[in-house]
C-alpha cells in the first residue's frame, strides 16, 4: 500500500470520528409566555459539565490518538459569566474553585489557586473586566480575588475590615469602580480596582436604601444601580451617587413575587431579570421594576429548576442560569420585541 492511499484511509477515518463523535443534541421546543401570546424567552440547552461540549476538529483529532479526557461534571454552580469570545466561567461553592468550559474549542478547565496564599475557599461569584482578569468573590476569604487570563493569581481587594462577606460583584460602566455587595454588612462596598476602597451604599435597616442581607448587583448602561435585597424580598434602585431612587418587589398587601431573590442581570433592552431560588422561577421587570413575565418552576426538566442562583445575560441575549441542586446551567434566549 502507497504512503498516499495510507494517509486518504486515516484521513477518512478520522472524517468518520469527527462526524459522529459530537453529543446529541437537545428536541426541547419551549418557549415563555405560552401561546396565543408571543413568546419572549425560549429553552435553548443544558449544560451539565464538559461531555456538552462540542470538541474543536483538532481536540477531536486528539481525542481520537491519545484518549478523550475525563468528563469535569459541575458540582454546585452559583455565579456564573459568559466571556464574549466563547468561556463559560462558574463559580462551583462544591468544588471550591472556578470552572471554566471553552465552547469554541471544547476544553474545560478548573482553577483555585492562590500561590503562596493557599487556595479559593468559598467561590461564590465571578465577572471579568474588559482585559480578561476575573475577579472572585469569597465568603470564607472576606475578599475578592483577582486573577489574570491565564487564570494566575494576582491580588485581593478587601479584607476583613472592609467586607464580612462578599458575594455580589459588578463594574461601572467605564469600570474605573468595582461594587462588592457585602452580605452579612448589610451594604455595598465600593473600590478603585486596584483596591483602593472609596465608600459604601446603605447599612443594615428598614428604611430606603437600606438593607438586609443584600445579595448582588448590576449597573444598567445609564448608571441605574439595582441591589437585590434578599430578606426585604426587592431590589432596591440607586443613582451612581449612591442615592436612593425606588424598590420593587413587596407589595403593601400578601406576599409580593420575590420569595428569595438570589442574582440579577439586565437584557439588550433594559428589562431586569432575577432569579429566585424558592419560587424557582425566574422574574422579568421593566427598568421601572413593573413585573413582565415569569418563567421557571420546580423541577428537573428541561426550563425547571431546583435553587436557581447566579444569572448571566451576554450581548447576544442569551441567558445563563446556574440550577444548583440540579447541578447544570440552562441556556435561554430572549426574543427581542423586533425580533
Amino acid at each position: 500500500m502507497s504512503y498516499m492511499k495510507l494517509n486518504i484511509i486515516i484521513f477518512s477515518l478520522l472524517l468518520a470520528f469527527v462526524g459522529c463523535s459530537h453529543p446529541p443534541k437537545e428536541s426541547v421546543d419551549m418557549s415563555w409566555p405560552k401561546a396565543p401570546q408571543k413568546p419572549r424567552i425560549k429553552y435553548v440547552k443544558s449544560i451539565y459539565g464538559s461531555e456538552n461540549l462540542k470538541r474543536s476538529f483538532l481536540g477531536q483529532i486528539r481525542d481520537f490518538f491519545i484518549g478523550k479526557a475525563k468528563p469535569t461534571p459541575i458540582g454546585k454552580p452559583y455565579g456564573i459569566n459568559f466571556e464574549t469570545k466563547s468561556k463559560l466561567y462558574i463559580a462551583d461553592t462544591s468544588k471550591k474553585g472556578i470552572l471554566v468550559f471553552d465552547f469554541k474549542l471544547g476544553t474545560s478547565n478548573f482553577f483555585y489557586s492562590l500561590g503562596k496564599y493557599g487556595t479559593l475557599r468559598e467561590p461564590v461569584y465571578v465577572i471579568l473586566d474588559k482585559i480578561g482578569n476575573i475577579y472572585v468573590s469569597d465568603t470564607e476569604l472576606k475578599k475578592v480575588v483577582v486573577f489574570d487570563k491565564e487564570f494566575k493569581f494576582l491580588h485581593f481587594i478587601g479584607d476583613e475590615k472592609t467586607l464580612e462577606a462578599p458575594v455580589g460583584l459588578a463594574f461601572n460602566n467605564d469600570e474605573t469602580e468595582l461594587f462588592v455587595v457585602d452580605t452579612r454588612g448589610h451594604r455595598v462596598a465600593i473600590y478603585q480596582k486596584d483596591g483602593t476602597y472609596l465608600r459604601t451604599i446603605g447599612k443594615r435597616g428598614d428604611e430606603q436604601g437600606e438593607f438586609h442581607f443584600p445579595m448582588t448587583v448590576q449597573i444598567n448602561e445609564n448608571d441605574t444601580i439595582y441591589v437585590v435585597d434578599a430578606f426585604h424580598f426587592a431590589v432596591q434602585a440607586f443613582d451612581i451617587d449612591g442615592n436612593f431612587l425606588f424598590s420593587f418587589g413587596p407589595k403593601k398587601k400578601g406576599i409580593g413575587p420575590m420569595a428569595r431573590p438570589r442574582d440579577i442581570a439586565i437584557d439588550s433592552e433594559g428589562n431586569i431579570y432575577v432569579t429566585d431560588a424558592m419560587r424557582n422561577n425566574v422574574q422579568i421587570y421593566n427598568g421601572q421594576g413593573e413585573l413582565l413575565l415569569r418563567f421557571g418552576e420546580v423541577g428537573n426538566a428541561p426550563g425547571q429548576f431546583q435553587l436557581p442562583a447566579g444569572i448571566f445575560i451576554d450581548k447576544n441575549d442569551y441567558i445563563y442560569i446556574a440550577d444548583s441542586v440540579n447541578r447544570r446551567i440552562q441556556v435561554f434566549k430572549y426574543l427581542a420585541t423586533t425580533e
